[in-house]
């Protein structure tokens, strides 16, 4: 049996309506390392911030040989067998790239040192870019407004809603609980049992991030603002505009606003800051 965070990086036509500019070519969106085929870490697992959290803390540029060694000889996350240690590892790297990693997962894993309090939501645009199914987890949690209740059933029927018949009534239970724990760990929802939305806080380089996100998924200029990579982040229009702004200041981004015109570029910035010229080339 395949492993399904193993499944093949390919971009299903129904779910980059939504995600994706219609304009943005599949091909190049999958050879970044965005994923949209059925499957992944989700059906068994959640984003793992705890664990990667530890690894980045413990072995921060390693080399992906010294990573494996962290993980499956070491033991550095604690599992309790060698079995549970290789699997860590594989939906580690299927996640963030900790072994191979694409564009997309290489500046996310660039821009984790710069600020300690952004990175849960980092984490989380990442897992999201490489996750479909919690890509489509997102609408129960978002257009909920702050204190309204978030249950499982509610991420379990809108992942239903495009994989009917996909997924037994205990995998799809399995599932939704676990993007419900994503996003309490991203910041968006709280409470250990009766989860509830809160507003999550981004830094100036998860909105960098977010940009680039939308930007490589075909969005620009105002619809860039308005794109789902950025309503994650949980502000306004203006608001997100004065956290790149502040991303600016450190060289993340280049923004202009002005007589109605919306300029973002966040592609040469981040490609030069963090060392990942393939995000600019595309």
């Amino acid at each position: 049996m395949v492993d399904p965070f193993r499944s093949p990086d390919a971009v299903a036509p129904t779910e980059v309506r939504h995600w994706f500019s219609p304009t943005e070519d599949a091909t190049n969106a999958a050879a970044l390392g965005f994923r949209c085929t059925p499957g992944g870490v989700h059906l068994s697992k959640t984003m793992m911030l705890s664990d990667l959290t530890s690894l980045l803390e413990t072995a921060p540029g390693s080399t992906a040989d010294a990573v494996e060694q962290s993980i499956v000889r070491d033991n550095l996350l604690g599992k309790p067998t060698g079995s549970a240690r290789r699997l860590a590892l594989a939906r580690l790297n299927a996640l963030y790239g900790i072994l191979t990693p694409r564009p997309i997962q290489f500046a996310a894993l660039r821009l984790w040192p710069r600020n300690v309090a952004g990175r849960p939501m980092l984490a989380l645009l990442c897992a999201l870019a490489r996750e479909p199914l919690l890509r489509q987890s997102a609408g129960p949690v978002l257009e909920a407004p702050p204190g309204a209740s978030v249950r499982w059933p509610d991420l379990a029927t809108a992942i239903l809603t495009e994989h009917p018949d996909r997924y037994s009534p205990k995998m799809l239970k399995s599932l939704a609980q676990n993007c419900v724990s994503s996003w309490t760990q991203s910041g968006h929802l709280q409470g250990r049992v009766n989860k509830r939305r809160r507003l999550a806080d981004p830094s100036p380089e998860a909105a960098a991030y977010a940009a680039l996100l939308g930007s490589l998924a075909g969005f620009g200029g105002p619809a860039l603002l308005r794109s789902p990579w950025m309503r994650v982040l949980d502000r306004s229009e203006s608001d997100l505009l004065s956290l790149l702004r502040r991303a600016e200041s450190a060289g993340l981004a280049r923004v202009k606003a002005g007589g109605g015109v919306i300029q973002i570029d966040v592609r040469r910035p981040l490609a030069e800051a963090l060392e990942v010229p393939d995000i600019a080339d595309r």
